[in-house]
């Protein structure tokens, strides 16, 4: 995956990124081979503090999703990332504001990937080697032209564990 340069600069220079992937769309995209700009990156192993202090010697940080463990970055040459941290939701009430949100810098990827839409939203990829992380099949479903919604895999697995 081509990185812009100042991304590239950050996840080699920065420690706190030592094990940042990125994640969805962009790796979606590269994937089918179409053009990307918007690159979103999930950092495991450090907390939020740490990231964004880390982070603010290179650009400015914006902590505008801290309960959702997210930082909006902008680099000092113009480029803009979203840089969170692994999470998991549950569903606690209806609506889109009913959810209980637990940052966990320490969570199993798989997991952390559950969270996604569909199973080609929740790919992700090692940006120093390039290495594509599917959990759920996803790959697969972009060479086949079908989108499955991760939900209803968890929905059939829970229920067949029920019977």
């Amino acid at each position: 995956m081509n990185l812009p340069d100042e991304l590239a600069r950050l996840l080699r220079e920065v420690p706190a990124l030592s094990r940042a992937y990125l994640v969805g769309g962009c790796v979606r995209n590269s994937l089918l081979g179409i053009a990307h700009k918007d690159f979103d990156l999930e950092v495991y192993g450090v907390d939020y503090e740490t990231l964004a202090r880390q982070l603010s010697a290179h650009g400015r940080v914006d902590l505008v999703g801290k309960s959702f463990g997210v930082i909006k970055f902008s680099g000092l040459s113009g480029g803009q990332w979203d840089f969170s941290l692994p999470r998991r939701d549950s569903k606690m009430s209806a609506g889109h504001k009913g959810f209980q949100i637990e940052v966990d810098p320490d969570i199993d990827p798989k997991v952390a990937a559950s969270r996604r839409d569909f199973t080609i939203n929740a790919l992700y990829a090692d940006p120093a080697t390039g290495e594509v992380y599917d959990p759920f099949g996803g790959v697969d479903d972009l060479k086949d032209g079908v989108v499955r919604f991760i939900g209803a895999l968890f929905n059939s697995i829970n229920t067949i564990q029920q019977y």
